[in-house]
């Protein structure tokens, strides 16, 4: 990785970031594991790498701040939402359904801004059905509604005014 791409004096820590583009699972692995462990203070070097050009960068950047699982990576995991590949959207995902209802008006907001975006829509519906199953939805939320608007392409033009209702509601 070249190491102008992130602005870290550890040595330490330019070592683990390095790491999480290595061939060897493993090695990722505890690196992932040592940088979660560390919490907080790695959360900005790993924003940085959900630029970077190399997909495993980006995986093992939201799998971390999944793992490390604080509220103020919501609007990373978001944006993580319309990554290119599937796998990390997935993970961003996970890490929403993790922050449970701190990720449900973010989410919703998002939705208004962007629901002309298929993997937003994708996301949001993995994210609501999980937190549904899981309970963490609040009492009267029109789950099946939402979830088969965001679902049914035909009733797309339906998720705004939805959305806009749900949020008026939300307490």
């Amino acid at each position: 990785m070249d190491n102008t791409m992130l602005n870290i004096e550890d040595e330490e820590l330019k070592q683990l970031f390095e790491t999480l583009g290595s061939d060897d699972g493993l090695k990722r692995k505890k690196a992932r594991e040592t940088l979660v462990a560390k919490g907080k203070e790695t959360i900005d070097f790993l924003i940085e790498l959900l630029s970077h050009p190399k997909h495993i960068y980006r995986w093992e950047a939201v799998k971390t701040l999944e793992e490390i699982g604080d509220p103020d990576t919501i609007p990373i995991f978001i944006q993580a939402l319309e990554d290119d590949k599937s796998d990390v959207r997935w993970i961003a995902a996970e890490g929403l359904i993790k922050l449970g209802k701190k990720s449900i008006k973010p989410l919703l907001n998002v939705l208004i801004d962007k629901s002309d975006s298929v993997f937003v829509l994708e996301g949001a519906h993995h994210i609501f059905f999980d937190l549904r199953e899981k309970g963490l939805l609040p009492a009267g939320f029109p789950t099946h509604k939402l979830l088969s608007a965001l679902k049914n392409p035909e009733w797309i033009d339906s998720v705004k005014p939805l959305v806009y209702d749900i949020l008026k509601n939300l307490k």
